[in-house]
């Protein structure tokens, strides 16, 4: 959905997942682009590695964190706000 919205509105929209290329991603990113989507390990990876910044960020969401909380993913989900800009 997020990859239809982002033609229509010429955002530029990245899927940041396990599986996908890691050296596409960080080609993309560096490139530029608008829209982040990506799972709690994959987005904490380039957040690590510096891949990724928060610089610009104005909003982050976190899409079913519930379940996401209940299946293991409660350190890399904590690990991200910690990269997150006070205001974010």
């Amino acid at each position: 959905m997020i990859n239809q919205i982002g033609e229509y509105k010429q955002t530029k929209v990245l899927a940041c997942v396990g599986g996908s290329s890691m050296k596409e991603s960080i080609n993309a990113i560096k490139n530029g682009v608008h829209v982040v989507v990506g799972t709690p390990g994959r987005v904490h990876d380039f957040l690590r590695r510096g891949i990724l910044k928060t610089d610009y960020l104005k909003i982050l969401v976190m899409d079913e964190a519930d379940e996401m909380l209940e299946v293991g993913f409660a350190e890399q989900m904590k690990a991200i706000f910690k990269f997150l800009p006070e205001d974010v």
